[in-house]
């Protein structure tokens, strides 16, 4: 018992010992020399109006939108801005004049591109200047983006009034299981989406968070899955309504897996 007690430790300790070595704290310091980083000894001759803009809200469908960040040479030597890099694609950034004397001011225009990136952010440009490894300024861009007309990307599946990033969910057949399919309400006015209770499965259950969706607005349809219920089917339909359209058209695939 002894001896069996002493083997169970050794493992126990292995295991510990071998996690542990996986596992990799990243300091402090590092997380912040990425979210902010610390700044080049000239970073104080280069002094800019702002450095952060909060536009205004744009559209999806809108053209690249330019926002200005200016700066002067409040040093006693020129300035030359070596590279300029964001922290996202949809944003390009350029500087008018690579070089700036002292007491000349100059421009970097950063273009926002709303395109496929809906949502709220900020977005950060980096600039360097020569000989230095770490950035001179960060410079900081808040956007708000709407949905455009064309939601094909983000919500391929469209029902009647309302678009879904997919319209099938499976399930372990011998485990109980969540699944969310999450939708936008382009209805026009609040939507209490509902299910056809009738035809729902009795080993399925049925909701939408929140239970009521304002126009414009997302939500979750969340399906439930007990295989202590009867009626299991391999694939099984959840007709939704009052979307204005066929059961056909408007209908969720559940599939249960072996």
């Amino acid at each position: 018992m002894l001896r069996r007690c002493i083997l169970v430790l050794f493992i126990v300790l292995g295991v510990s010992q071998s996690i542990d070595a996986q596992l990799r704290i990243i300091p402090r310091e590092r997380i912040d020399s990425v979210t902010d980083p610390r700044l080049s000894s000239d970073s104080s001759v280069i002094c800019f109006e702002t450095k952060h803009i909060v536009a205004e809200t744009m559209n999806e469908d809108d053209a690249p939108r330019p926002f200005i960040f200016r700066f002067s040479n409040v040093g006693t030597k020129d300035i030359a801005i070596s590279r300029l890099v964001s922290t996202c694609s949809c944003l390009s950034a350029s500087v008018d004049r690579k070089s700036v004397a002292p007491g000349e001011t100059a421009e970097i225009k950063a273009i926002y591109n709303p395109k496929g990136h809906p949502g709220k952010f900020e977005r950060r440009i980096f600039v360097y200047t020569e000989d230095y490894k770490e950035p001179s300024a960060v410079l900081r861009l808040t956007v708000a983006v709407e949905n455009g007309a064309d939601l094909s990307g983000l919500w391929p599946v469209q029902m009647g009034t309302i678009r879904l990033r997919r319209s099938e969910v499976s399930f372990d057949q011998k485990k109980k299981g969540v699944e969310k399919l999450r939708f936008i309400n382009l209805s026009g006015s609040p939507l209490k989406l509902q299910c056809e209770t009738a035809f729902l499965p009795e080993c399925l259950e049925f909701k939408t968070v929140p239970e009521v969706v304002p126009d414009g607005e997302t939500g979750e349809i969340v399906i439930s899955y007990d295989p202590e219920q009867p009626e299991r089917h391999n694939v099984m339909k959840v007709m939704l309504k009052g979307l204005g359209i066929s059961p056909s058209r408007s209908t969720l695939t559940v599939k249960l897996e072996p």
